[in-house]
């Protein structure tokens, strides 16, 4: 997937010090810090979808304990690098550019599982359907935040540096947005189906928002394509949206 990007659309992050002595050491530090905050992400979702959630307990603002601390690792991530919500895409800055460029994606997707929910017979109402259909565009913007607002936009800093010529800038940012899919991808694991799907998901939204970085347009790509998922494709396709643990013990959806 080619993913070449206007000049500066995704953010910057300011330079940790400007003394010509000390860049080395700085760019070495921040990106130790950089991988930090990645792996914790990473491990507070692996905690949660595979321990917390199995041990079912009785207090359930202990599962989502975890997710909350990232969270706020991440939010304090933001305001320590001078990140604002609208260098993160959280404004109405690109949002139009950012659905013309979903528009065809998002179309064929939904047209794809509608085509197969029609071939199949598969049609369905998910229990708390309408919940679902509130809840579902909520959910995609958390997702995107976690995954384009933090996530892309670290694994970019840790692969990306000013001295790069634009062949090899180009070819980073590529990799930078296949890593990203990748890591959306494992934490669905171990879903066969939605790992597959958000894979290509990932891609597909990562490439938007180096280009066009606005949150909003990308939820609601992501929330019509999961709601036509959800009710479309049949059991034998996608038993459940369960992801961690829960997904052996067949949670339908």
């Amino acid at each position: 997937m080619q993913a070449s990007a206007p000049k500066h659309n995704v953010e910057e992050q300011p330079p940790a010090v400007a003394a010509p002595a000390q860049e080395l050491t700085a760019q070495i530090s921040m990106r130790a810090v950089t991988a930090l905050e990645l792996a914790s992400v990473l491990i507070s979702v692996l905690i949660t979808t595979w321990a917390i959630i199995p041990l079912q307990p009785r207090s359930q603002w202990l599962m989502a304990l975890p997710a909350l601390m990232a969270i706020a690792l991440m939010i304090n991530s933001q305001r320590v690098r001078g990140e604002s919500l609208r260098g993160i895409g959280l404004s109405s800055d690109h949002f139009s550019r950012a659905l013309k460029l979903l528009a065809a994606p998002t179309i064929l997707a939904c047209a794809t599982f509608a085509a197969i929910g029609y071939f199949t017979g598969s049609f369905h109402r998910t229990s708390h359907f309408w919940l679902n259909a509130l809840a579902t565009p909520i959910w995609a913007l958390i997702q995107q935040y976690v995954l384009q607002g933090f996530i892309y936009r670290r694994v970019r800093f840790l692969l990306l540096d000013d001295s790069l010529a634009p062949d090899e800038r180009k070819r980073r940012v590529r990799f930078a947005i296949l890593a990203t899919a990748a890591i959306f991808s494992f934490a669905h694991a171990p879903n066969p189906m939605l790992m597959t799907l958000t894979f290509v998901g990932g891609l597909i939204w990562s490439s938007v928002y180096e280009r066009a970085p606005n949150l909003f347009a990308i939820a609601l790509s992501h929330a019509a394509i999961s709601l036509m998922l959800m009710t479309s494709l049949p059991p034998w396709l996608l038993p459940s949206m369960s992801v961690g643990y829960k997904h052996f013990l067949y949670q339908k959806f």
